[in-house]
């Protein structure tokens, strides 16, 4: 209340001020009934003075307006310093709040990519030791499959030298046979069996001779008999006759060593015709 008197006490200073002034020019002007006032210097002196305090006081209330409207001025530039201090704040707290958005995402893309990376890198490893390993398994197929074809065509070509050194023994052992008379003995006694197992058909005529190609066994046993046609002067008959006296005669009499057996045997058979 102190405050409002005391904002206020210039305005009503200069109202009693003025009320005064008026009071006093009603009082030089107005004709009393019973005698004539005359009018003194003094108060004209008090209308001076007044008038500059008035004056004073116009120029205290104008400076107060003054200060006033500076506070306002700074009141409200400071609002507004505050108001921009905050937006700025909150401007760096968006700023720092993107920024370390964006740092996670390129962190986490960086983590995506490394491990996108390890991820092929493993793939591309475990191809690469499988198509070594395929490789390695191809190899050993192939030095196996290479070892066996050698190991085979080796074993064949003992068994053909074998074969063929067998052959040649037999081949020298026949030969000294026929020189000595064993192998002649030996298709005599074969000779003799077909002959004793012959049924001589009524085509059959004296001189006949044929040569037969058999086919036997180790053991005698007659795998084929076939006479030569370009070497018999019998008919049909003669011949299926003489077939079927080989077929007969097997088991066919036995070598008397393994030297004189030979499987494709050529034997003439010149029976005596009656």
């Amino acid at each position: 209340m102190i405050a409002m008197l005391g904002q206020h006490s210039g305005s009503t200073f200069f109202a009693v001020a003025l009320h005064f002034a008026l009071f006093a020019a009603l009082t030089l002007t107005f004709h009393w009934p019973s005698a004539h006032v005359e009018i003194a210097p003094a108060p004209i002196q008090g209308m001076i003075v007044d008038q500059s305090v008035l004056r004073a006081e116009q120029q205290r209330r104008d400076q107060e307006v003054q200060r006033k409207q500076r506070d306002e001025r700074l009141k409200r530039e400071a609002v507004e310093q505050q108001q921009r201090e905050k937006e700025a704040a909150d401007k760096r707290v968006v700023e720092q709040q993107r920024l370390k958005e964006q740092a996670d995402h390129e962190k986490a893309e960086a983590v995506k990519r490394e491990q996108e990376k390890v991820a092929q890198e493993k793939v591309a490893k475990a191809a690469q030791e499988k198509a070594a390993q395929e490789a390695r398994d191809k190899q050993a197929k192939e030095d196996a499959a290479r070892k066996q074809k050698e190991a085979l065509a080796a074993k064949q070509k003992a068994q053909l030298d074998a074969e063929t050194q067998r052959e040649a023994a037999q081949e020298a052992a026949r030969m000294e046979a026929e020189r000595s008379g064993v192998m002649d003995e030996y298709i005599r006694q074969i000779q003799a069996k077909i002959a004793l197992n012959w049924n001589q058909p009524l085509s059959a005529k004296p001189g006949l001779e044929c040569r037969i190609n058999v086919v036997q066994l180790l053991s005698g046993d007659v795998v084929d008999a076939k006479v030569d046609n370009a070497h018999c002067n019998g008919d049909d008959a003669v011949k299926r006759s003489i077939e079927a006296a080989v077929q007969k005669a097997s088991p066919l009499p036995k070598p008397p060593s393994q030297a004189v057996f030979e499987r494709n045997l050529i034997v003439t058979f010149r029976p005596d015709v009656q």
